[in-house]
């Protein structure tokens, strides 16, 4: 009876072993055959591509801004440009203008002046002017009357407003009239009347564009000169 109770202890023995080591080291669960390899979650990868399109899509719409701000500054600058040269138009395109002048002109002896009503057309204050004095160095009507200048080859060369002052450059013939000190102021007032009556204040005489501290020789001419007589002091010549 010995025997088989030592046989019995022996596998009692055995299997606790076994349950030891069972216990120490588990069996690796079933998976069906699956690879348990840790892979990489592929939420992140995503969710990066996702940002880098949401980073390029700002970029894009940034630039679409950028290009949207140069496209309306190039739209304001040609509507300003498209103003500006309307304004230039405008003034480019003076208004034809018809007024009587009375022209001042001396009597055939030199002593007297007189006046002598013309119908002048001009476009702008300017062009009224210059065809005004035009007409005055073509001279009277009346045989009663002269133009200092009407022998000589002058002409105006041009007009300018500057403030309220007519600057008229004559041809350098002009200054070659030979006149003294008072037949000189006469001459400086019967331009200076006709160019108030344009609408200028005064005159500045130039010869050949170019300002002269005396056209005759008598009188400043490097200022702008206002006529030292009233144009109502004047005797009509058609009275």
């Amino acid at each position: 009876m010995k025997r088989p109770i030592q046989f019995s202890a022996a596998a009692l023995l055995t299997v606790g072993m076994l349950s030891a080591c069972a216990e120490d080291d588990p069996a690796p669960a079933d998976t069906g055959g699956e690879d348990t390899t840790t892979e990489q979650p592929e939420d992140e990868d995503t969710d990066d591509e996702e940002a880098d399109d949401e980073d390029i899509d700002e970029d894009d719409d940034e630039e679409d801004d950028t290009d949207d701000s140069v496209e309306e500054a190039d739209e304001e600058d040609e509507e300003s440009s498209e103003s500006d040269d309307e304004t230039a138009a405008d003034t480019d395109e003076a208004e034809m203008m018809e007024e009587d002048f009375e022209l001042v002109f001396y009597d055939d002896q030199v002593l007297e002046m007189y006046t002598e009503t013309h119908t002048i057309s001009g476009e702008g204050q300017e062009g009224l002017l210059m065809s005004a004095l035009e007409q005055w160095l073509a001279g009277p009507d009346h045989e009663a009357l002269v133009s200092v200048t009407e022998d000589e080859d002058v002409s105006v060369q041009s007009v300018e407003d500057h403030d309220g002052v007519a600057h008229v450059s004559f041809s350098e013939e002009f200054a070659f009239l030979n006149v003294g000190s008072g037949l000189e102021v006469g001459i400086m007032n019967q331009i200076a009347h006709t160019a108030q009556q344009a609408g200028f204040d005064s005159v500045l005489v130039l010869i050949d564009g170019e300002s002269a501290d005396t056209v005759f020789g008598h009188v400043d001419s490097s200022e702008p000169y206002t006529p030292d007589t009233d144009l109502d002091s004047y005797d009509s010549i058609e009275d």
